[in-house]
């Protein structure tokens, strides 16, 4: 079996983060004749949940996404996010996240549907004093529009010199042409970068008004799965030097509205 140890070794990446920038604008300048579909969306939430802790505080936060698809399958653009890491008494700290990504799309049958994706997280500042960007990389499996599976890894998480996993089943049911009920169950081992890896669950509803503009209700529940708090310190290991430590999210509600372009 291979090691976590081994697998944080033997996955090193090189590239700057300047070479990213550099990368996304010139995806983005691609000729649209070359049979591109362009598609966008704003979106404005009352929190920003990821993966078992909220990325804004628990404040609202505005975002939005601008995406080309190609008919060859390939696929690139870019997410935005307004952040608040509530570390306001350290200079420089973080208040967008920018994350490009490019990816490739595979149909293999009417019912099953593929797709690999490379991301970039950009920060505009620093998290708790630390720089913090880094690669993600996903894999996904589509079945028809009710399933999808989502597992995903960092070979550097956060910058914190320590490899995260991710992994998630989503499931999706239209009630009409406009409602649809939707679930989610993930698992983000992440305590290497973050002190706590996290199980994480959402239920919700979402109502499209229109073709271009839908409204999402969302519960979002949460427990720290691989470590407890005993006293107010983690048992079993110290914190990380890192002053990053989000709290699991626990029962909450989300309301967002998206209008797509």
């Amino acid at each position: 079996m291979i090691s976590y140890n081994s697998l944080t070794k033997g996955i090193k990446l090189s590239l700057s983060c300047l070479s990213y920038k550099l990368f996304l604008l010139l995806g983005l300048a691609y000729p649209i004749s070359c049979h591109a579909q362009l598609s966008s969306s704003v979106t404005g939430a009352t929190d920003y949940i990821w993966r078992g802790y909220s990325k804004s505080d628990g404040k609202p936060v505005a975002q939005a996404n601008i995406d080309y698809s190609f008919k060859s399958g390939i696929y690139l653009g870019t997410f935005a996010s307004t952040v608040n890491f509530a570390d306001h008494t350290f200079e420089n700290h973080s208040t967008l996240e920018f994350r490009p990504y490019l990816g490739f799309a595979y149909k293999l049958s009417d019912d099953w549907r593929f797709n690999t994706t490379w991301s970039r997280y950009i920060y505009d500042g620093k998290i708790f004093g630390q720089n913090a960007d880094y690669n993600e990389f996903y894999f996904f499996s589509h079945f028809r529009d009710l399933i999808t599976i989502n597992l995903n890894f960092s070979e550097n998480s956060y910058n914190q010199k320590h490899m995260s996993f991710n992994s998630e089943i989503t499931g999706r049911y239209p009630i009409t042409d406009s409602i649809e009920i939707s679930s989610t169950l993930g698992y983000n081992k992440q305590k290497q970068a973050l002190s706590y890896d996290y199980l994480y669950w959402n239920s919700g509803l979402t109502i499209h008004f229109s073709r271009n503009v839908g409204v999402d209700v969302r519960y979002y529940g949460g427990i720290h799965a691989a470590t407890k708090k005993e006293g107010g310190m983690l048992s079993g290991e110290g914190m990380s030097s890192w002053q990053f430590h989000p709290h699991v999210v626990d029962n909450r509600i989300v309301f967002s509205i998206t209008a797509g372009f």
